[in-house]
């Protein structure tokens, strides 16, 4: 009993990996070059805080128009920083209309740079039909990478003045205020 376990076990072991690539190989391929989505930019420097646009393009070289298809933007962290999408930008989904055959479509993209780092932005297309939503091929972009640097703001050596002056100010305006009335009266 425990003989015919064990070669049930290993004959099942030896053609799981046979059936996965069987039917890995049996999807169908994407279909390069039918539709792309261009980024107009491919290198920015910037600073913390500093809002940028981005402008991409959605090519259809097939000879028949595209489905409405869904383009999303990402940042991806290229030295580990944990990037919230939200806190990038607000809008990072868009609905592409149909884009007839030979001809393309632009869409702008707005983000405020949160983190120092360097990271790649691109943008994925994806099918967003009725009859072709989750279907794939996805459309990637290429990366337009950003580095990010820190923004100077005042430290305390810098504040220290401010510290001592903004009080100092105050008593003098309100001694010559109480100055004043004492004279009047």
């Amino acid at each position: 009993m425990k003989t015919g376990l064990a070669l049930a076990g290993l004959l099942l072991a030896l053609t799981a990996p046979v059936g996965l690539t069987a039917s890995a190989a049996a999807a169908p391929p994407p279909l390069p070059g039918v539709v792309e989505v261009v980024l107009e930019q491919s290198r920015v420097n910037t600073v913390v805080g500093e809002r940028l646009t981005i402008e991409s393009r959605v090519l259809n070289s097939a000879d028949a128009p595209t489905d409405r298809l869904v383009a999303h933007l990402n940042v991806a962290s290229l030295d580990g920083v944990y990037v919230d999408l939200e806190d990038w930008s607000a809008d990072v989904t868009r609905e592409v209309p149909p884009v007839a055959p030979g001809s393309s479509t632009s869409l702008s993209w707005q983000f405020q740079a949160v983190n120092t780092g360097s990271f790649d932005v691109y943008v994925v297309l994806m099918p967003g039909g009725d009859s072709t939503a989750g279907t794939g091929p996805l459309v990637v972009s290429q990366p337009l990478h950003v580095t990010v640097a820190g923004k100077r703001t005042l430290t305390a050596a810098g504040s220290l003045p401010v510290a001592i002056v903004v009080p100092v100010v105050l008593a003098l305006v309100a001694a010559a205020a109480r100055y004043r009335i004492r004279r009047m009266s």
